[in-house]
C-alpha cells in the first residue's frame, strides 16, 4: 500500500481536476513518513504509513500552548464546530506547544484511489475553513507567498533559467506570465541586493 500510495501521488498532470492527480513533490523524511507538496496545494501533507493505517497530516503552524484560557477556550470551540462540519477530516492538537494539526487517518486494508482523493480535498477544504474562522485571510496569504518564493529560490540555486521558472509559475502555479516575471525579477532583485551587503560585511 505505501508504494501505491506515493504513485498516486507522484503521478498525475497539472490540468488534473482532482488533487489526487496532481504531480505532487514526494521527500522521504524517514522511514514511511513522507512530506508532499504541490505549489497549488496551500499546505504540505504529512504522510505517515503505521501498521494499519495511512495518516495525512497537516500541521496548521498555530500554536496554542500560550493563548490566554478565554482565547484558547473561542479556538476549542471552533476546532470542535468545524470537527462536525467536515467528513473525514479531524482537528487536534499536536506536541508540547499544542499546535493546530488537520489529519485524515485511513485504513490501509480498504484504502482505494478514490477514498484517497476524498481526504486530500477534505484536508483541502478544512485548512481554508480554518483560516476563515480565525480571521487569518491575510497571515495565510503570506504564508503562501513565502512558501512559493522559496521554491523559486531553491530552483535559481539548482541553475533553472528564468524561463524555467515563467513556466513553473504559470503552469504550477496558476500565476499569469507578466505576474510571474515580475515575481521572478523582484526575488532575484533581493537575491543580489543581499549578495551584496553580505560581500560588504565580509570586506
Amino acid at each position: 500500500m505505501e508504494e501505491q500510495v506515493l504513485k498516486w501521488l507522484k503521478e498525475g498532470r497539472d490540468d488534473a481536476e482532482d488533487i489526487v492527480d496532481f504531480p505532487w513533490n514526494v521527500k522521504k523524511q524517514s522511514e514511511h513518513v513522507y512530506l508532499a507538496e504541490y505549489p497549488k496545494i496551500p499546505f504540505v501533507l504529512n504522510v505517515v504509513f503505521t501498521e494499519g493505517f495511512v495518516h495525512l497530516i497537516v500541521p496548521f503552524g498555530l500554536e496554542t500552548v500560550s493563548l490566554e484560557p478565554s482565547e484558547r477556550l473561542k479556538l476549542y470551540h471552533t476546532l470542535l464546530l468545524l470537527n462536525d462540519k467536515i467528513n473525514l477530516l479531524k482537528f487536534t492538537l499536536s506536541g508540547f506547544n499544542e499546535e493546530i494539526v488537520l489529519r485524515v487517518d485511513l485504513d490501509r486494508k480498504s484504502l482505494g484511489k478514490e477514498e484517497f482523493n476524498d481526504a486530500l480535498t477534505s484536508l483541502l477544504i478544512g485548512v481554508n475553513e480554518l483560516v476563515k474562522a480565525l480571521g487569518l485571510e491575510k497571515d495565510f496569504a503570506r504564508s503562501i507567498f513565502e512558501r512559493v518564493a522559496l521554491m523559486i529560490i531553491e530552483r535559481l540555486q539548482r541553475g533553472a533559467t528564468k524561463k524555467d521558472l515563467v513556466k513553473f509559475l504559470v503552469v504550477k502555479v496558476g500565476m499569469k506570465r507578466e505576474e510571474a516575471e515580475a515575481f521572478i525579477d523582484e526575488i532575484i532583485k533581493a537575491q543580489k541586493e543581499e549578495e551584496r551587503k553580505s560581500s560588504i560585511g565580509y570586506v
